[in-house]
């Protein structure tokens, strides 16, 4: 049954399978247009309290930010979990740059839902019926290289289990993060001495300070000189900041 239809958002509710499904039919331009289809749906979430929702995502293109994600938590999230929500999918959308920051607000951040996202909408509800049970799997993964575009980019296609679609959205977003930590610290890691690089290697073991030394053969203090020369260089300041450079720049 149709119960709302915008610019923007048609709004279905299935009694028989008590779900609620959204399809945006285009995205918001604004956080404020959002907000307005948002508050709409809840209106009707309130009336009907089903038990689950379906997000059908394909034409979503607005990347939410952190401040717009805790609105809609305390404005959507925590009052649908108080009217009866047990149970929400997504299926992704085109945009999966977009996609991944959602993905990435649930996954840091302690909401009172945990939607599961899926590539088709007939893995979402299958889920959402309990036809099936979703379980993280670790598929193998096809890089396809398909030529060029007429714009002169290049066209890569990956293949993979659709229904490991989460773990290749997230695989992405671990891509980019390493990226773009590498251009933004290749500078100060060229200031780097061969010796520098060589206890940060070892400090990335988790090894202490006299155990690195021992390893070197050089005394305590002469570690602790290398250390502070290090931290000054990279702007650091533990032992896990060290991983995370030994880890980007492949210096094992």
């Amino acid at each position: 049954m149709k119960l709302d239809e915008s610019d923007y958002l048609i709004i279905n509710y299935e009694k028989e399978n008590d779900c609620f499904v959204q399809f945006w039919k285009k995205s918001p331009e604004s956080f404020a247009v959002l907000k307005k289809e948002f508050l709409n749906f809840r209106s009707y979430y309130e009336k009907y309290t089903p038990s689950k929702t379906l997000w059908l995502q394909q034409n979503f293109q607005l990347e939410v930010n952190k401040e717009m994600h805790q609105w809609i938590e305390e404005n959507i999230n925590k009052p649908g979990v108080e009217w009866g929500n047990e149970k929400v999918a997504f299926v992704v959308g085109k945009d999966v740059l977009v996609h991944l920051s959602v993905m990435n607000y649930f996954e840091e951040q302690n909401s009172v839902i945990h939607p599961v996202h899926f590539a088709s909408e007939k893995e979402a509800r299958e889920w959402l019926n309990g036809n099936i049970n979703h379980t993280k799997i670790d598929s193998q993964i096809k890089i396809l290289f398909e030529g060029v575009d007429d714009e002169g980019n290049s066209i890569i296609k990956i293949k993979r289990a659709s229904s490991d679609i989460a773990n290749t959205i997230m695989s992405f977003g671990h891509l980019l993060e390493e990226n773009n930590f590498l251009k933004s610290n290749i500078a100060n890691y060229a200031k780097l001495t061969k010796r520098e690089k060589e206890i940060m290697v070892i400090f990335a073991q988790g090894l202490r300070q006299k155990e690195v030394a021992d390893r070197l053969f050089i005394s305590i203090e002469t570690l602790r000189t290398h250390w502070k020369n290090i931290k000054k260089k990279l702007n650091i300041k533990s032992v896990a900041d060290v991983i995370k450079y030994v880890n980007s720049f492949d210096m094992n």
